[in-house]
């Protein structure tokens, strides 16, 4: 296909969450035609899913994934598990909910290596019964807080998981450590299927569920201000805790350049 046709299959497909390079010089961020899409679809933010998965080889897997098997759960179009194969993943699983992202992953299997990427129309709950066994890492990305009972659905993840959990969760300011209650639409590309979801209002939430998974070592990789909740974690968790010994070590190493909290603080408020 030539460009303008690739384009506006693109296009036909959108919106779009995930930021991908088709071909050399065209990507799915791309701005598309004002109007193309029915307002009830919502429209979602734009993510470059190769730079959010490079953290992993920098701070845990310095050699690259070396073969290891991936599962991405609520994969979306894709761009984490292409990501993972060019960072030398083995065997790779993505399944969304919304046919919607499937149909963009199943596009893009078309113009990026993806021998070794099974994709499938798939709810969380379902997972089970596929009976695939057990992946190496797993990503837990933007699919906690969408689900009506999110502690069943992480302990499914759990069971598919032998070494490495990635759970990355919006979260609500509140008191203590809860879940709360969110109703969320279900024609948002965004949003979950079921109406009905939770939010988890601190780390100490996500972890509790995590150590009760299998999961007891867990570290915070960042945790950070958002406008569509109130705030944006993402905590990695492992079986072993040998798991973290490169993640601790850098993380040890930057922390003297690291300014105190009190003066992110200050200058947050400065600029707000």
């Amino acid at each position: 296909m030539n460009a303008p046709e690739i384009r506006g299959r693109i296009v036909r497909l959108g919106p779009w969450h995930h930021d991908v390079e088709v071909v050399p010089g065209i990507r799915t961020g791309e701005p598309a035609p004002p109007g193309a899409y029915p307002p009830e679809l919502g429209t979602p933010s734009v993510i470059t899913p190769e730079r959010g998965l490079a953290w992993l080889v920098r701070e845990i897997y310095p050699g690259g994934l070396a073969g290891r098997s991936f599962l991405d759960c609520a994969c979306n179009a894709g761009g984490y598990l292409f990501a993972a194969t060019r960072l030398g993943a083995g065997r790779c699983f993505g399944f969304d909910v919304r046919k919607h992202w499937i149909d963009q992953a199943r596009f893009l299997a078309e113009y990026l290596p993806s021998e070794n990427i099974e994709f499938a129309t798939l709810d969380l709950a379902s997972l089970p019964g596929l009976n695939l066994g057990t992946f190496d890492v797993t990503l837990f990305n933007g699919i906690f807080y969408h689900l009506p009972d999110p502690i069943a659905g992480l302990r499914i993840a759990a069971d598919h998981t032998r070494e490495l959990l990635v759970v990355n969760t919006a979260a609500l300011d509140g008191p203590g450590d809860s879940l709360v209650v969110n109703r969320e639409s279900e024609t948002l590309v965004m949003s979950g299927v079921h109406g009905l979801a939770w939010l988890p209002t601190s780390d100490r939430v996500v972890r509790d569920i995590l150590g009760w998974c299998g999961f007891p070592h867990t570290r915070v990789r960042f945790e950070m201000k958002t406008e569509a909740y109130h705030r944006r974690i993402e905590i990695v968790a492992a079986r072993e805790k040998e798991t973290f010994l490169r993640y601790d070590a850098w993380r040890a190493q930057r922390e003297p350049q690291r300014r105190p909290g009190w003066v992110r603080r200050v200058r947050q408020l400065i600029r707000r």
